[in-house]
């Protein structure tokens, strides 16, 4: 997809997701800590729970290149478009951006062993075992780069395993313990909204 068609998709996931998720009355936050600008103000609630609304994101190509610097990884273009498009507090297996820690999903499931072998972590699953990545083996053809989890504990344990032996984990040995989650990031996107994907 080019530029403008990611942005475009990104856009139209996050409005219908929200809307799906707002529906079912699960767009709720608890005060204090949510940025002010995030609370809607057309969605008034009592008490220390409120309603968060999308803003637009902040987040620009220069803090992209920052973070990719600083993780010495490479965004592929749809994850640049799905960090730049809104700020949104959505739990796993999304990962939040809010306007006051952008990326926050992202920093808090990457693992420097997995990017350094192909396997660029993106978010957690519902239920907190299994780090979600995309498999970057096909780039630069990113509908090809398939979306794969691993097992933290079992991420852990190849790492420790191989530190004590002063050896490092290879990306067959990752590859080994990863499942399929979905073809690409897009499908990903669709099987979360589907409910397919938790």
């Amino acid at each position: 997809m080019t530029k403008e068609e990611n942005i475009s998709f990104m856009k139209s996931f996050f409005e219908k997701y929200y809307k799906k998720l707002h529906d079912d009355d699960l767009i709720l936050v608890s005060l204090p800590g949510v940025p002010e600008p995030m609370i809607s103000e057309t969605d008034k609630r009592d008490g220390e729970w409120k309603v968060w609304k999308l803003i637009p994101s902040t987040v620009t190509e220069e803090k992209l290149q920052e973070v990719e610097k600083a993780y010495n990884i490479k965004f592929p273009d749809v994850l640049k478009a799905f960090f730049s498009v809104y700020h949104h507090l959505f739990d796993a297996p999304i990962g939040s951006n809010s306007i006051k820690a952008p990326l926050q999903g992202f920093e808090f499931a990457f693992n420097s062993k997995l990017a350094k072998n192909g396997f660029l972590p993106f978010a957690w699953d519902e239920d907190g075992f299994f780090i979600r990545c995309i498999d970057l083996s096909n780039m630069p053809d990113e509908e090809k780069c398939s979306v794969v989890e691993i097992d933290h504990e079992v991420m852990f344990d190849l790492i420790f395993k191989a530190e004590d032996n002063n050896k490092t984990v290879s990306r067959e040995e990752f590859a080994e313990n990863m499942k399929t989650v979905a073809v690409n990031f897009y499908d990903f996107l669709n099987g979360v909204y589907e409910g397919r994907i938790e």
